[in-house]
């Protein structure tokens, strides 16, 4: 999801492709090796506390989704603006982008963790991924795009917001199995699952009817870049950020003795806390990098933002290939009887391949955007 904007020499915003690509450096290149480290020589616990997933409470590991909503969110505006005509109206193609996004992050979602490519409907789970809740925000706030005014916009993530949380506060707890949207999960999967197949076991996570802060987060995402877009100095705009930011992480601890943070299924508390340290750090990166104009040491993270999707699907499609070649090159210790070295070493050399992959794919992008036309010189 390329952006652009006028800020910026080149009139991109380079703060949302570092950004993006630190969440998934963290995701595909950091989470990975640390993991083999922890199981090599077992780090911290408090430190390694930080890398998984509880129910109840906030772990740096919780911001990785969230992110990735909210980054899709701060996309849209710019993508769908070239896509609509001077007075507000869609413009050429402006359904089919939405469309095809759709699908495409659909079909690759149910790729990576709805079991698509087993073809068996036995076993293919409808919505389990990231990408597919990215998709669906995707399409609201696109959608939203049309609506003549911003506090439209803001109105229609407000009301997602208010649904969810009533909803969640009357109808049930706060339990794993006993929340309104774990309760609203099961009855559809056992709607849409096959007969015979035996029902999903979601760990607690929740998709259908969360569906609503999903929404509500890549409104925020957007809302960040409507600021971003406003006229005046960097520094009123990095301000304004870091209030927006500052503001819903108030809200979200206010709420949160009432309504508990809990990551699983995307809680008030928690989403408000989620989109308050993006927006802070999104205030950062923007004055840093595209005020300060810091890039020095940005391109390689912006390289991993501009290929997010290629790195996340080259990961989690290709991990055991991945290994399997990393392999190779490590079993020399394993002969060696350094079985933690080798199986931390093939980790990394695994990382190192998707790097190189997505490398790869960018210099192969640029030959292609700098080769001539075929009547170029005619």
């Amino acid at each position: 999801m390329g952006a652009t904007s006028s800020d910026g020499a080149d009139g991109r915003l380079h703060s949302l492709d570092v950004l993006r690509g630190l969440d998934m450096m963290v995701l595909v290149g950091l989470s990975p090796i640390v993991k083999a480290a922890n199981s090599a020589w077992g780090l911290p616990e408090g430190f390694m506390r930080q890398w998984s997933h509880y129910w109840g409470g906030f772990t740096f590991y919780d911001i990785i989704m969230p992110l990735f909503i909210f980054m899709c969110g701060a996309a849209v505006p710019l993508a769908m603006r070239r896509r609509m005509t001077p007075d507000g109206r869609p413009g050429k193609g402006f359904f089919r982008h939405i469309a095809v996004r759709f699908a495409m992050l659909w079909v690759f979602g149910m790729a990576v963790q709805g079991n698509l490519l087993t073809l068996d409907p036995m076993k293919i789970s409808p919505f389990n991924n990231t990408l597919q809740a990215i998709a669906v925000g995707y399409v609201a706030v696109a959608l939203a795009q049309l609506l003549p005014r911003l506090w439209h916009r803001v109105a229609a993530a407000a009301l997602c917001v208010a649904v969810y949380g009533v909803l969640m506060a009357a109808c049930g707890d706060y339990s794993k199995d006993g929340n309104v949207a774990q309760v609203v999960e099961q009855w559809i999967l056992r709607h849409v699952i096959p007969d015979g197949s035996s029902a999903f076991a979601t760990h607690g996570y929740t998709w259908f009817l969360t569906s609503l802060m999903f929404a509500a987060m890549t409104f925020a995402g957007s809302f960040a870049t409507e600021i971003l877009g406003r006229e005046g100095s960097v520094a009123r705009k990095a301000g304004m950020l870091a209030g927006y930011g500052v503001a819903m992480l108030v809200a979200g601890w206010v709420l949160s003795p009432w309504v508990p943070v809990i990551k699983h299924v995307y809680t008030v508390s928690f989403s408000l806390l989620a989109m308050g340290w993006c927006v802070l750090a999104l205030a950062a990166l923007y004055a840093l990098v595209d005020g300060a104009g810091f890039r020095r040491w940005t391109g390689l993270i912006e390289l991993w933002g501009r290929t997010a999707l290629t790195a996340y699907m080259t990961w989690n499609l290709f991990r055991p290939a991945l290994k399997s070649a990393a392999g190779v090159f490590t079993v020399g210790l394993e002969r060696l009887s350094c079985d933690k070295v080798a199986a931390f070493a093939t980790t990394v050399l695994a990382v190192a391949f998707v790097h190189f992959i997505i490398v790869l794919r960018n210099r192969l992008k640029s030959t292609r955007q700098k080769a001539p036309g075929p009547n170029a010189g005619a």
